[in-house]
C-alpha cells in the first residue's frame, strides 16, 4: 500500500512555522546576554504567557501522538492518573511557588544546598539532568517516527533535522525565546488538535453517538485493571505514580522553577501555574478522546483499512489522508510544536542546571553574567547533540511497549526519591544533612536492588511489586527513612533554617 506523503501546501505551512520560531530566537537574543536574561528571561515575563508555556512544555508530543495511540489501541487507563495534575497544582500554589519566589534563586537545586549542603544540590542536579536527557530523547524519537510516516525519509535524517532546528532557536534566544515560542506552539497544538474531531464526526453515520456506542462496545472507555494489585500495572499504580511525577515536575524540576522565577511578580507566577495546569488536563482529555474517536472512525468508515500501521502511526496517517492540504500542514505544525515546546524547555533547563549547579558552583565562581550566558549557550548546543544521540539509541533498542508506559516508568525511576528530598526540606525542621544523606543512599540502594531483582528474578519473586510503583515507593522510603534517621543521635548544627521550611518562614521561630 502506498504511504501518503506531505503535499506542497503542507510543506509551505510547516516551513513558515519553523522560520517564525527561529526568528523569535534571534529577536530574543538581544535580551539574553546575561545569565539572568538567558536562563530566567530577566524575571519579567507576563503570567499568562508563562502559563501557556508551562502547558505547552508539559503537554509535549506525547499528548499529540502517544495518548491517541494508547486509547486507539487500548483504553483510558492513563486518564485518572493524568487528572491528578490538578492536585499537584494545588500543592505547587501553596508550597512550591512561594518558596522559590521568595528565595530569588536561578536553579531549583540551590535550595537543597542551603538546606542540606552541597551533596544534596549536586545529587539532585545530576538526577535532573538525566531526567531531561531521557525525556528529550523519547519525545524527539516519537515525533520523528510520526514524521517518517509522512515523508518517507530515514528516521536518522529526520531526527537530525528536527534536533538542529530546536537547538538553534533555543541556543540563540534563551528562556525568553523558549517561552514566547511555547506560547505560539501551545496555540498551534490546541488548534491543530481541534481540527481533527469535526472531520471524524462528519464521516460517521451516527455522528457523536457512534463514538460513544461503538467505543463502549469495544471497551475503549475502560480504565483497565482497577484492582489494587501491587504486582501488576493497574489504574491505581498509574494514579499514584503520575501524582508523584507531577509533584516532582512542579516542585523539583528546573523547567517549572525557571518559569516561577521568570514571572514578573508573585501574582504573575500564581496566574502562570493556574493557567498552565487548568489548560493541561482538558488538552489531555481531548487527545484521549481523539484516539478513541479514530478507533471508531476506522471501524465504521469504508475503504480506510489501517491494519498495516502501528498505533503510533495512526494519527499521522489520518492527518495526511483525511485533512485537506494546507490545513493538514497546520495540524502537523501542531504536532511538531508539541514536541519542540518540551524539547526547547528541557535543553534550556539542563544547560541552566549544568551551568549554575556545576560549572559556576565548582569551576568558575566569580565570572561575569555574560560569561555564564556564553557557557549556557555552549551547553545548550551540547545538550542538543546529546538529545539527538539519545533518540537514536532509543530508536535502536526500543522495546515493544507503548511509549506512554515507557516514559512513565523511566521518569519515575530517574526521580530517585528526588521529590521527597525537597519535601523533607520544606516540611520538617528535624531532618538535617546527615539524616537526608542516609535516606538518599538508602533509597538509591533500594531502587538499584529492585531493578536487579525485577530484571533477573521476577518470575520467582511473585511478591515483588510492579516497577510502575517505583516512583511512589522511592519517595515514601526517602521521606520515612529521612525522618526516622533524624532521631538517631544529636541533630547536627548547621546553617539557620530561617526561611527554609514552612515552620521557619518570615517571623516564625524554629521552636
Amino acid at each position: 500500500m502506498t504511504t501518503p506523503q506531505l503535499r506542497v501546501a503542507d510543506l509551505i505551512v510547516i516551513a513558515f512555522a519553523f522560520l517564525v520560531m527561529i526568528a523569535i530566537g534571534f529577536v530574543c537574543a538581544r535580551r539574553s546576554r546575561s545569565a539572568e536574561g538567558y536562563f530566567l528571561a530577566g524575571r519579567s515575563m507576563p503570567g499568562w504567557v508563562v502559563g501557556f508555556s508551562m502547558m505547552a512544555t508539559i503537554v509535549s508530543s506525547m499528548t499529540f501522538l502517544a495518548l491517541p495511540a494508547f486509547t486507539y489501541e487500548k483504553n483510558w487507563t492513563h486518564f485518572p492518573g493524568n487528572a491528578t495534575f490538578l492536585l499537584a497544582m494545588i500543592v505547587a500554589l501553596v508550597l512550591f511557588v512561594p518558596f522559590y519566589r521568595r528565595a530569588g534563586i536561578r536553579s531549583a537545586y540551590e535550595y537543597l544546598e542551603l538546606r542540606f549542603g552541597a551533596w544534596a544540590r549536586l545529587y539532585a542536579a545530576f538526577c535532573g539532568i538525566l531526567f531531561h536527557i531521557f525525556r528529550m530523547g523519547v519525545i524527539l524519537y516519537i515525533v520523528a517516527l510520526s514524521v517518517q510516516t509522512m515523508v518517507g525519509r530515514d528516521i536518522e535524517t529526520i531526527l537530525l533535522v528536527l534536533g538542529i532546528i530546536v537547538t538553534l532557536y533555543t541556543i540563540t534566544g534563551g528562556l525568553q525565546a523558549v517561552i514566547w515560542t511555547d506560547l505560539i506552539q501551545g496555540v498551534t497544538l490546541i488548534g491543530g488538535g481541534l481540527i481533527c474531531m469535526p472531520i471524524i464526526l462528519s464521516q460517521l453515520p451516527g455522528g457523536f453517538g457512534d463514538i460513544l456506542t461503538i467505543a463502549a462496545e469495544g471497551d475503549k472507555f475502560s480504565f483497565g485493571n482497577t484492582s489494587f494489585n501491587f504486582s501488576e500495572q493497574t489504574m491505581w499504580s498509574l494514579i499514584f505514580t503520575k501524582l508523584f511525577i507531577f509533584l516532582q515536575v512542579l516542585g523539583a524540576d528546573q523547567t517549572s522553577i525557571q518559569r516561577y522565577c521568570a514571572a514578573g511578580s508573585d501574582k504573575d507566577a500564581r496566574t502562570a501555574v493556574l493557567l498552565g495546569c487548568v489548560l493541561t488536563v482538558p488538552v489531555w482529555t481531548y487527545f484521549f478522546f481523539v484516539g478513541t474517536a479514530m478507533y471508531v472512525f476506522y471501524q465504521v468508515v469504508p475503504g480506510t483499512d489501517v491494519s498495516h500501521l502501528k498505533p503510533d502511526q495512526i494519527l499521522p496517517h489520518f492527518i495526511l489522508t483525511q485533512i485537506p492540504a494546507g490545513l493538514a500542514g497546520f495540524v502537523i505544525t501542531g504536532l511538531l510544536a508539541a514536541a519542540m515546546s518540551t524539547l526547547d524547555s528541557s535543553i534550556n533547563a539542563a544547560a541552566a542546571t549544568l551551568t549554575t549547579d556545576f560549572y559556576q558552583r565548582l569551576v568558575a565562581r566569580d565570572r561575569s553574567p555574560q560569561h555564564y550566558a556564553y557557557v549556557g549557550r555552549l551547553l545548550s548546543l551540547a545538550f542538543g547533540v546529546i538529545m539527538i544521540g539519545t533518540a537514536l539509541v532509543i530508536h535502536q533498542y526500543r522495546a515493544q511497549e507503548a511509549m506512554e508506559d515507557i516514559q512513565t516508568l523511566i521518569l519515575s525511576i530517574l526521580g530517585g526519591g528526588l521529590l521527597s528530598l525537597f519535601l523533607i526540606g520544606f516540611l520538617t525542621v528535624r531532618v538535617d544533612s546527615r539524616a537526608a544523606l542516609i535516606a538518599t543512599l538508602t533509597t538509591v540502594t533500594c531502587v538499584v536492588c529492585w531493578l536487579i531483582l525485577d530484571s533477573f528474578f521476577s518470575d520467582s519473586l511473585f511478591w515483588l511489586p510492579s516497577k510502575m510503583w517505583m516512583g511512589v515507593f522511592s519517595n515514601l522510603i526517602l521521606f520515612t527513612v529521612g525522618y526516622a534517621a533524624s532521631f538517631l543521635g544529636n541533630r547536627q548544627s548547621g546553617p539557620s533554617l530561617e526561611g527554609l521550611t514552612i515552620w521557619t518562614t518570615a517571623s516564625k521561630s524554629t521552636a
